[in-house]
């Protein structure tokens, strides 16, 4: 899977309870798009929250 940041739209609904597992409880913070996740290899550039 790609990281959460280069996920375009379509492709969301396509993984959506997989990315729903990857976002709940968030731990990190990308700095260039702010999305989160619980594990940084999600993200492009992760940051601890």
């Amino acid at each position: 899977m790609k990281t959460l940041c280069k996920l375009k739209k379509d492709e969301l609904a396509d993984d959506f309870k997989q990315i729903v597992k990857i976002v709940k409880k968030p731990k990190f913070i990308c700095e260039k798009c702010a999305r989160v996740a619980k594990e940084k290899k999600y993200l492009c550039n992760p940051v601890s929250l």
